[in-house]
């Protein structure tokens, strides 16, 4: 009887595929955690951003459902609407209850001059934003002044209330109202662009019923929003 002495082994094909085959494992293994890591990281981001905007929102309805009926003089001593988007800015109106900052420097009145606007980084209304001033987008901001009748040297204070924005648009509706002839008051359901409504002529009312602010945002695409307004604010103008 003869004994066969030769050692098995693996040839080097089969080394090459198993090195081959483990190799192909590694990199989908790293494929895998990178996807998981890259993941987690928008789902922080965007958790992050829409933390910004329900901030965002909160401001906006806490400030247009108390709109009230007040007009302002602007700094040429000149008689601004209660609410109006034919100035420097989004919108313009004011409102009860002022901020905290303010508290001190305002005991008079409970009401407030406010206005929304979008600037570009380079703006000095963006200079704390998060983005570098020479980066691309915008800031929405919020500015708010200590005293409604404004002068040449009024100046307000700024909130960024949202960062890398690419746009944001206003719309009103709506309806004048003719104390004096009710056949020539005028409704509308359509979205109006600007605010007081073109159909205003002296004498009449503009009875503001909805405000919606549109969105066009980097991360999330465009979003609208719907804000009621106190109707009755606008019944002593």
């Amino acid at each position: 009887m003869t004994t066969d002495n030769r050692q098995k082994g693996f040839t080097l094909l089969e080394v090459l595929i198993a090195v081959t085959i483990t190799a192909m494992i590694g990199i989908g293994a790293s494929q895998l955690l990178s996807s998981v890591a890259n993941t987690k990281q928008t789902t922080e981001v965007r958790s992050s951003y829409l933390t910004y905007l329900q901030r965002m929102d909160t401001f906006l309805r806490k400030d247009l459902q108390q709109i009230a009926g007040r007009q302002v003089r602007d700094i040429y001593g000149q008689l601004a609407p209660a609410i109006t988007s034919n100035g420097d800015y989004l919108v313009e109106f004011t409102h009860s209850g002022i901020s905290i900052d303010l508290v001190e420097e305002i005991k008079a009145s409970n009401l407030q001059r406010t206005a929304y606007a979008v600037r570009g980084h380079s703006h000095d209304f963006c200079k704390d934003a998060l983005k570098p001033i020479d980066s691309d987008g915008n800031c929405f901001v919020r500015l708010f002044w200590s005293a409604l009748d404004q002068t040449g040297e009024s100046e307000p204070f700024v909130q960024i209330i949202l960062d890398d924005i690419n746009e944001a648009q206003v719309f009103f509706r709506g309806q004048t109202i003719d104390p004096n002839d009710p056949n020539n008051s005028q409704r509308s359901d359509e979205w109006q662009e600007s605010w007081p409504s073109p159909f205003m002529t002296e004498g009449m009312i503009a009875d503001l019923v909805q405000i919606k602010m549109t969105f066009d945002l980097d991360k999330l695409g465009k979003i609208d929003r719907i804000y009621e307004v106190p109707r009755y604010a606008f019944l002593d103008q």
